[in-house]
């Protein structure tokens, strides 16, 4: 068979499916529910054996509670640094000691940046130094299981004007510290 035969033979057989008629989309018809007055939420169901809730005391008196305590000073760093500054190392020895001498003391490490540069790396820069704090806390003596460091990045400025000055307050680790005693939660209320 010649080759424009087999050209011929393979159109020809191909032909019936290039006419066929293109099978359209079932037609659907749109159902629509005319609009009306929304139905009142139905009532939370109430139990009539229910125990009132317990009073709970307020977050301020609360052991959960982590507070700042002028034995842990904040500490401070130059602009993009997460070293901090020399007269702040004795500061941090002062921490330390004072964590090592209070062992049932929780301790957050609050990392802290200035203003300037991008959101996310003031944020990354923060954790660094909250960790680079921890890290050196654990050197001096204190259980990693007592620190949790966070970052603040911008957040909580202490002083919103740009000059350097006030920009360097920003760049901070900032300690607080709770109780690590159990707190002791009843199920039954107090009467």
């Amino acid at each position: 068979m010649s080759r424009a035969a087999r050209v011929l033979a393979l159109v020809l057989a191909l032909l019936p499916l290039g006419c066929a008629r293109p099978i359209e989309p079932a037609r659907v018809a749109a159902v629509t529910t005319p609009p009306s007055a929304a139905a009142p939420a139905p009532p939370a169901p109430t139990w009539p054996d229910a125990a009132p809730a317990p009073d709970l005391p307020t977050p301020e008196a609360s052991a959960e509670t982590f507070v700042a305590r002028e034995e842990l000073p904040d500490v401070h760093f130059a602009s993009g640094e997460i070293h901090v500054d020399r007269r702040d190392l004795a500061a941090l020895d002062a921490a330390a000691a004072w964590l090592r001498a209070n062992p049932s003391q929780l301790v957050i490490v609050e990392g802290y940046t200035d203003v300037i540069g991008p959101r996310a790396a003031n944020l990354a820069l923060a954790q660094r130094r909250a960790r680079w704090v921890m890290d050196f806390l654990v050197t001096k003596g204190v259980p990693a299981e007592r620190i949790t460091a966070v970052a603040r990045g911008e957040t909580g400025l202490l002083c919103a004007d740009r000059s350097p000055g006030c920009q360097s307050r920003n760049r901070r680790v900032h300690f607080l510290v709770r109780d690590s005693e159990p707190v002791q939660l009843s199920a039954s209320p107090s009467r």
